[in-house]
């Protein structure tokens, strides 16, 4: 893949984001930080609130290098030249963090995309997140600013694997907002 200048060019998501937004996201496992109990499996147990980042990468990043790729075990980004952005992820564990089925967590999820000045291209999304792989679920947009300010309706995610890192790779999309 040919490096589409991501951060290190502002104008990045008005070229490319003008109408929809789709994004690979791997969650750097290493910058997973939370506070309260765990259980037997050393896992955040329901109600523990926690905060993560990952790296946004263009849309096929994933199914091009593989599922689990994007991340190296350390958290540095297997791609650098491919970040386009930063993904903020904060929220609460409905279920003990190792949960198979059902809602694991709610989360507010920040995607910026402007390394340069911080906030500037942004989209935030709060709502709930499924435990289960392979099953696409909404997410509501609730904010966005640039060239996201306008963006309504909702995001579509799904979980596709888990990385290197110990964090999870996930896809999500607007064009089905």
């Amino acid at each position: 893949m040919a490096n589409d200048g991501g951060e290190n060019n502002p104008t990045f998501a008005k070229q490319h984001f003008r109408h929809s937004l789709q994004v690979d996201v791997v969650q750097n496992g290493t910058d997973f930080f939370f506070e309260g109990p765990v259980n037997e499996n050393g896992i955040p147990t329901k109600g523990t609130p926690f905060v993560t980042t990952g790296f946004i990468y263009p849309s096929g990043t994933l199914l091009a290098y593989g599922t689990g790729s994007g991340i190296k075990a350390n958290g540095d980004p297997e791609f650098p030249e491919l970040v386009i952005g930063t993904w903020i992820c904060r929220g609460w564990h409905m279920q003990d963090g190792d949960a198979e089925s059902g809602v694991v967590v709610v989360t507010t999820q920040t995607f910026d995309f402007d390394s340069k000045k911080l906030g500037r291209h942004m989209l935030v999304t709060d709502g709930i997140e499924l435990a289960e792989f392979n099953v696409p679920f909404v997410r509501p947009i609730t904010g966005g600013s640039g060239q996201f300010r306008h963006f309504r309706g909702q995001m579509e995610q799904t979980y596709l694997d888990t990385n290197s890192s110990g964090g999870f790779n996930m896809t999500f999309d607007t064009s089905r907002r």
